[in-house]
């Protein structure tokens, strides 16, 4: 019983590390981020490729990390 719970502590304590480094923030879609700044999802393909809009490509899919859109949303501001 007492090596039955060494395992299960181990696992945990690994379970725990591992959420530790794989702290990803949220990633949304092209879709939420059309909506989100209502606009087509052809003007976000226009500012990924000539306004430098950060992305990822996973595999088809295209994702934005909702800090990077804040920051460069920010260096875009107009006073």
């Amino acid at each position: 019983m007492e090596m039955h719970k060494g395992k299960q502590s181990s696992y945990v304590s690994g379970s725990v590390l591992m959420e530790q480094r794989i702290a990803f923030e949220t990633l949304i879609s092209k879709k939420e981020l059309t909506v989100a700044f209502g606009v087509s999802s052809s003007f976000v393909n226009k500012l990924m490729a000539e306004e430098g809009l950060p992305h990822f490509k996973i595999g088809r899919a295209v994702r934005f990390r909702v800090s990077d859109i804040s920051a460069w949303l920010e260096k875009r501001r107009m006073s």
